[in-house]
């Protein structure tokens, strides 16, 4: 399937990211713009000299452990240093969405159509260049250009993806995992409260919501047996509850989590920040963080005694990766981390959190790919590929693009191969979807 994909590459539309290109140019000016209201000084926002002065001289931040250039001759702006001090200031949320901005201008919008080659009159496709080996979990990677790497956080990220297209009469269709590693997690650890949860098919972030912020336990099912949770509120609770558990499965700490937190605002409950239109911006001229390290310490901790087989597992796979210098996944695949044998304590700390997830991935990766293999298997014994064609392995989704007539057939198929693919202690569920263009895809 990988030679297959490889082969019959992406179409996209030229204009649409020509016509991006200019979006996101206006948007860097208003940001530049916003940043003089807020501080009263104009800079250039590509210059890291000027942000430097302006964060840690004009506004008087101050990082944690400062980290200062090679040169040293003043402090590092590098996207870590502004992650870890965004909830400081509602400045520097701003400066993060120019430079988010700035990278997808130059490493996505400008290069993609450059790439592209023109196989037909107006039509033009991209040809990604697959590799399974440099990843230790086995996950695909892709460059020249990276169509696995496209920012999926933000609207103007999820844009990128509205310029791939099909030929009138064919549609995108995409068959992804549901909750694939959070389900490993549960089969590795054995805990008892998350495997009763995924099966009985209810939520598992909307459940822990419940936990983490002591809301009332009102939850019930429809009458088609859906689980309906009313008392949590999606981007309040659900969001930090899904967040925080994603990022305990991979070893995150209290620090590390609250890069990930929404940048709001206790005072109006605003972000300081609109990704949509339709979103308030902070607006009350009091701008006091929402969430903090010490907040995000106790959302951890309230994970762990929910879940405690998740912090037991965790401890399994350091004990082994000290023991032997190396972890394995399920698949029998290794990972050497002889790092942990270090005399430096920091080193072992980053190379025990580089195992954290490692089981996790590892099994994600080797289920896809005896979906795919499988799916291969029946396009070519129905002779369904001139007609369904696989386009790209993205971490646990398989994109296809297929003819309108055959999409249904398709979805239900795969989404078969992905729930038998492999036999966990709690059930393998996945979902699909289908649009005229990629970024239109349901998530």
């Amino acid at each position: 399937m990988t030679l297959h994909m490889v082969q019959r590459g992406l179409e996209v539309d030229l204009s649409h990211f020509a016509a991006m290109e200019r979006t996101l140019t206006d948007d860097m000016d208003r940001i530049t713009a916003e940043v003089h209201d807020l501080t009263g000084k104009w800079i250039n926002l590509s210059s890291g000299d000027q942000i430097s002065t302006l964060l840690f001289k004009n506004l008087g931040l101050k990082q944690a452990r400062p980290k200062f250039t090679k040169s040293g001759d003043r402090e590092s702006v590098e996207y870590e240093v502004l992650v870890a001090v965004q909830h400081d200031h509602e400045v520097v949320p701003k400066i993060l969405d120019y430079k988010e901005l700035d990278k997808l201008r130059g490493t996505y919008v400008v290069p993609l159509p450059r790439l592209a080659k023109r196989v037909n009159h107006g039509e033009w496709r991209l040809y990604p260049n697959l590799g399974m080996t440099r990843v230790p979990s086995g996950r695909y990677n892709c460059k020249e250009p990276n169509l696995l790497a496209f920012p999926n956080r933000t609207q103007r990220g999820r844009q990128i993806k509205l310029g791939f297209i099909t030929k009138p009469g064919w549609s995108y269709v995409s068959v992804d995992f549901s909750q694939f590693e959070p389900r490993a997690c549960a089969h590795y650890s054995q805990d008892v409260g998350l495997m009763e949860v995924y099966r009985t098919q209810q939520d598992v972030y909307s459940d822990f919501a419940i936990a983490a912020f002591s809301l009332d336990d009102l939850r019930h099912q429809d009458a088609l047996g859906k689980w309906i949770y009313p008392g949590v509120d999606k981007q309040e609770h659900r969001f930090p509850s899904k967040t925080c558990f994603l990022a305990a499965i991979y070893d995150v700490t209290a620090g590390g989590l609250l890069e990930q937190m929404p940048v709001m605002c206790a005072s109006c409950s605003k972000p300081t920040t609109a990704d949509k239109p339709d979103i308030p911006v902070h607006d009350c001229g009091n701008f006091i963080p929402l969430w903090t390290e010490a907040k995000c310490q106790e959302i951890l901790d309230a994970l762990y005694r929910k879940y405690p087989g998740i912090l037991k597992d965790r401890v399994r796979h350091h004990s082994r990766a000290r023991r032997y210098g190396y972890i394995w996944d399920l698949w029998g695949r290794l990972h050497h981390v002889a790092a942990v044998r270090s005399v430096h304590p920091w080193v072992v700390s980053g190379a025990l959190r580089e195992t954290g997830n490692f089981p996790y991935q590892g099994l994600n990766s080797g289920a896809l790919k005896l979906s795919m293999a499988a799916v291969m298997d029946d396009l070519e014994a129905s002779h369904m590929l001139d007609v369904c064609s696989p386009l790209l392995p993205i971490h646990d989704e398989i994109l296809f693009e297929c003819r309108d007539g055959e999409r249904e057939d398709l979805g239900e198929a795969v989404k078969m191969r992905f729930e038998d693919c492999v036999r966990l202690t709690v059930p393998v569920k996945a979902e699909w979807s289908h649009s005229l263009t990629w970024g239109q895809l349901e998530k």
